[in-house]
């Protein structure tokens, strides 16, 4: 009987020790949650994928949106714009997502940060036979500038050619000024208001044409005239004037004479007898010519007085009679001591005398109605803020090295304080302006400086320092006018001197110079990216007979000497354009240049367009531009500010 037990219990005991059989069950038994584990992975797998992509597309879409933005929040075609890149990217059912829509908007807290979302679901593969049959995908972000401090001086050229018209790819006419206003709006639009606390973003202004419109922003200080009894010296005209004490006087008389002419005699009766026969009307005409006066001014002046004395031996002067007669005329020379001032006792001799004089300024520059001294009728001159440079080196040449600015040449140093007369600024004054010929230098500009026809003496609008402005259409802080009223009013007169304009435009912008109190540190603390941008229609000019910041290169001689052609002043001029340019970069300073003129033929090199010494101002290549159509320069404008601003993802 035991015997037969004990083969069941050795089956089993032999089973439970046998490991092949359970290793197979085992395998059996973790089928499922291995299948769970692999489905789960690979599907997971795949949604990591979709969503990394699906990340890609946002993030593409929001920078695209915000690069695309011009206004404060986002428009139609700039939600479009963002759409097209997000669908790119990724297209409806890739990974066999279901259809979706992205959410494109401004961010509702803050506007001009763009905003996307997308949410939609892709299939599972295996884990849908454990129930999920669909995995979520999400994804969000935001797109927005991200500016620290900063401050841009706009140097504009709004010389006379900025008056002519333009056709823009659509048709639409206008003029290079009306377009260049839309660009710089546009400027403010793409970069910004700013904020003291998280970014500060300052515009200045500096419009140039052959001088600058700054007085008026400089403390008075900066000026000759700042100080009672200041002068400073125009090519000008005075009154000549004359004393009767110390005075010789010589009367004689002549008798007329048919042919040739006849002495003047001592007595009446000698020059009778020396006298042709003439009517009585002829005599008179003869005898009463103008008075005449030769000599200098001031100095010795002889003065001839001629009056009829006879006729026919009549003295008066007889009012009738008939026939020829002897006729005698009296002559009356006076010797004058002159001089160029009037007052009690001093006779005007209604002469002028150009050359050289100094003239009192201190009323001047305050704006105030001023007597002008080359007239002598009461004519009064006020000040339109216009400049004449301050002391410069005239043996500058095309040829002199640019690496550093001469110790003599105030007018190109940026920084160099006004401590005295020759690195004072003085007040331009085309009203009291003549040339030798007694040609008045502001007879082709009406008093208020925006009618001139020729520009030789052009004053362009004011100048306007550096300020936030929290929109277009607000108004700063000391300032009389919003961005876009400034921008609105500037006008087009005036030749192209472009080293004129870049050494302005970096006056105002430097942290060490005149404007340092208001331009070395931010509200913030951090540091301030400086840039210039300039623009300009031409290439730089220069001419002889222009009254501006040199004052009358002709007479004055400051540039260059005075029979320098205009040729020749323009190769001086563009190389103080460089030696201003290298200075203004040694100081940290961004320069952007945009060159805008009308669309050359096919082929030409944007660098045939542009002076070589604008390009090499820029600071690279890449800081350089050129529009030939009024949408092109905006979209340059645009694209400046896009540089100057950090377009970065924010989430």
């Amino acid at each position: 009987m035991g015997k037969t037990n004990e083969q069941p219990m050795g089956f089993l005991k032999r089973l439970a020790g046998n490991q092949a059989g359970n290793v197979m069950a085992m395998v059996a038994a973790a089928i499922i949650p291995l299948a769970a584990l692999i489905g789960g992975g690979l599907d997971m797998s795949r949604a990591y994928m979709a969503r990394a992509r699906m990340q890609q597309a946002c993030d593409a879409a929001a920078l695209a949106g915000r690069r695309a933005m011009t206004g404060a929040s986002m428009s139609t075609s700039d939600i479009a714009e963002a759409r097209k890149f997000f669908n790119f990217n990724f297209p409806q059912n890739t990974f066999q997502a279901a259809d979706f829509t992205p959410v494109i908007q401004s961010k509702p807290s803050e506007t001009t940060t763009v905003q996307v979302t997308a949410e939609t679901t892709m299939p599972t593969t295996i884990m849908k036979i454990f129930g999920y049959t669909t995995l979520p995908l999400a994804v969000t972000c935001e797109s927005r500038f991200d500016i620290g401090n900063t401050d841009v001086m706009l140097v504009l050229d709004t010389t006379g050619s900025m008056a002519s018209n333009m056709t823009d790819t659509d048709g639409t006419v206008m003029t290079r000024l009306a377009a260049l206003k839309l660009a710089v709006k546009d400027f403010y639009d793409t970069l910004g208001a700013g904020s003291d606390t998280t970014g500060r973003i300052r515009y200045g202004f500096m419009p140039y044409s052959s001088t600058v419109n700054v007085g008026y922003s400089l403390p008075s200080s900066a000026m000759l005239g700042g100080t009672a009894g200041d002068t400073w010296t125009y090519n000008s005209r005075r009154m000549t004037y004359y004393r009767d004490t110390p005075s010789t006087t010589n009367t004689c008389y002549r008798g007329y004479a048919g042919f040739g002419s006849n002495n003047c005699r001592t007595s009446a009766s000698s020059a009778q007898s020396d006298s042709s026969n003439v009517s009585r009307s002829n005599c008179q005409t003869w005898a009463n010519v103008s008075t005449s006066v030769s000599g200098s001014y001031p100095g010795t002046v002889t003065k001839i007085v001629y009056a009829a004395y006879s006729w026919n031996g009549t003295n008066p002067f007889p009012s009738s009679g008939s026939g020829n007669q002897k006729c005698v005329r009296q002559e009356v020379t006076t010797t004058h001591t002159t001089n160029v001032t009037g007052g009690t006792g001093n006779t005007s001799l209604n002469v002028w005398a150009y050359n050289d004089f100094a003239a009192d300024v201190s009323t001047f520059i305050t704006g105030a109605s001023t007597l002008n001294p080359a007239f002598i009728d009461g004519t009064t001159s006020t000040w339109s803020g216009c400049i004449e440079e301050r002391d410069t080196d005239s043996s500058i040449t095309s040829t002199t090295s640019t690496s550093s600015i001469p110790a003599g040449a105030f007018d190109l140093q940026i920084d160099t304080a006004p401590t005295n007369t020759a690195t004072k600024w003085r007040p331009h004054w085309p009203e009291i302006e003549f040339d030798r010929s007694g040609r008045w230098l502001n007879d082709n500009v009406y008093p208020d400086y925006r009618s001139g026809s020729g520009g030789w003496n052009a004053c362009p609008s004011k100048a306007r320092k550096l300020a936030s402005y929290t929109s277009r259409s607000a108004t700063p802080s000391g300032m009389t006018s919003s961005f876009d009223t400034y921008i609105d009013g500037l006008i087009a007169v005036g030749g192209t001197y472009h080293d004129i304009g870049m050494m302005w435009g970096a006056r105002f912008l430097s942290p060490t110079g005149i404007f340092a109190s208001e331009n070395a540190n931010a509200p913030n603390g951090f540091n301030i990216s400086r840039h210039i941008i300039f623009m300009t229609d031409g290439d730089l000019t220069a001419y002889q007979s222009v009254y501006g910041a040199y004052g009358y290169q002709k007479l004055d001689g400051r540039v260059a000497a005075t029979s320098t052609d205009d040729d020749g002043l323009k190769a001086i001029h563009k190389r103080r354009l460089e030696m201003m340019c290298n200075a203004i970069k040694g100081q940290g300073v961004t320069i952007w240049v945009v060159g805008f003129k009308d669309q050359p033929a096919a082929g030409t090199l944007d660098s045939t367009m542009l002076d070589t010494e604008l390009q090499t101002c820029a600071n690279s290549s890449n800081h350089w531009f050129m529009a030939y159509k009024p949408s092109t320069l905006r979209q340059k404008f645009k694209d400046i500010a896009k540089n100057i601003g950090g377009l970065r993802l924010s989430q």
